[in-house]
């Protein structure tokens, strides 16, 4: 230790922690790579629709470093009181996205109803995205951030349960790490959202509908974006910002994606992805340049 700060060997934990997250969206993207590969190889359907959660969790850890994570935020650290953007709650993704995936691979292999297991993980979700209160003066304090929170999961598992396109969360994702980069977010938050990116491509050609991939990705997608709103954001306190419209753009590429798709065919749609990303994240930027937004 050294001034409070833990270092390893010559480097102080917050430059590693810059370091990982710059690879950490390789990293995912080569976990999902190889487990898809592996199932394809195994023929085991199981192994590659857990390729992208996966993905999502060795990708946020090694961005966040790890599952190292207060279990419980003291009430004069919860939301309510504006974390740092750049710290908690963040990190707290990688545990949602690893508790997700245990739920969807639970529920495919038990064969139960994958529709209570989300709504369960949403709201633990919300409950442990707003701080994991314990009593019930900390969760007044945060309450309306934890129905937001588990909101946010229950849709998009709604959007993205039978999505026209295997590329709805890809393209969601991409418009996430766009918008995100051109309002000007924390790195951390661009490389949380790339990390998605590169996870949901384990899931562009793994056996749509399986809880194990539906799971991890909306509550990742959801989670991340919920969190920029909550940390980043003014909607809470009535107000609009450019990291608000950032988190919400890729309502508007889910929106638009499977309108452009049947305009767009080639490659089996990912030319509509990129378009609808694209064009979600030019709405964002004008916005921004314009100066409708702060």
């Amino acid at each position: 230790m050294s001034g409070g700060m833990l270092t390893f060997g010559f480097w102080e934990r917050e430059v590693l922690l810059a370091w990982q997250a710059e690879r950490a969206p390789i990293v995912a993207a080569g976990v999902a790579l190889a487990l898809w590969l592996a199932g394809r190889l195994l023929r085991s359907a199981r192994l590659q629709a857990a390729a992208a959660g996966l993905a999502l969790c060795v990708g946020w850890g090694l961005a966040l470093g790890g599952l190292t994570v207060t279990p419980h935020l003291p009430a004069e650290r919860l939301p309510a009181e504006r974390l740092p953007a750049e710290r908690l709650p963040a990190e707290r993704l990688t545990v949602l996205a690893v508790v997700a995936l245990a739920a969807g691979l639970a529920v495919d292999f038990s064969g139960r109803a994958a529709g209570l297991a989300g709504f369960l993980l949403a709201v633990a979700a919300g409950w442990w995205l707003a701080g994991a209160p314990r009593s019930d003066a900390e969760a007044g304090l945060v309450l309306p951030h934890m129905g937001c929170l588990a909101l946010g999961v229950l849709l998009a598992l709604r959007l993205l349960r039978a999505p026209r396109s295997p590329w709805s969360t890809s393209a969601a994702a991409l418009t996430l790490w766009g918008a995100l980069a051109a309002t000007g977010a924390p790195a951390v938050w661009a490389a949380c959202a790339l990390v998605l990116l590169a996870a949901s491509l384990g899931q562009v050609a793994a056996p749509r509908g399986t809880a194990s991939v539906r799971l991890p990705m909306a509550a990742g997608l959801a989670g991340l974006a919920g969190l920029a709103v909550l940390v980043l954001g003014r909607l809470g306190r009535g107000g609009v910002s450019r990291f608000d419209l950032a988190a919400l753009a890729p309502l508007l590429t889910i929106w638009a994606l499977p309108r452009l798709a049947s305009r767009l065919p080639m490659a089996g749609g990912v030319a509509a992805a990129i378009v609808s990303a694209a064009l979600a994240v030019g709405v964002v930027w004008g916005a921004v340049r314009l100066g409708l937004v702060r």
